[in-house]
């Protein structure tokens, strides 16, 4: 399986579901998808990992520049639920607490 994304707004604050492989080759993908979400509904962001099945440092790279992105217009990339694979694919970022993770 490839890359599915897609965006729910069940209140306030868009929720990004992310299912699929993050890597080399779909990383650009799921920046340019956060990318337009925040710029369509605001620069506040949910990000559901839950389906990921494979991540790499790419994938974790594409989540930094967004929440990069987010917070330079004032706003936040929280990550709401991890898969193993996305956990894994992005423990530097979490324990350097890069990313905020629930």
């Amino acid at each position: 399986m490839r890359l599915h994304l897609s965006v729910s707004v069940p209140a306030d604050t868009p929720v990004v579901g992310v299912r699929g492989e993050v890597d080399a080759l779909t990383a650009d993908d799921l920046y340019g998808f956060l990318a337009t979400v925040i710029s369509q509904r605001g620069p506040r962001l949910d990000v559901d990992l839950k389906d990921v099945t494979f991540m790499d440092a790419a994938g974790a790279t594409a989540l930094l520049l967004a929440r990069q992105l987010a917070t330079s217009l004032g706003g936040s990339l929280t990550v709401i639920a991890l898969s193993a694979p996305a956990a894994r694919g992005l423990g530097t970022a979490i324990a350097h607490q890069t990313l905020r993770a629930h």
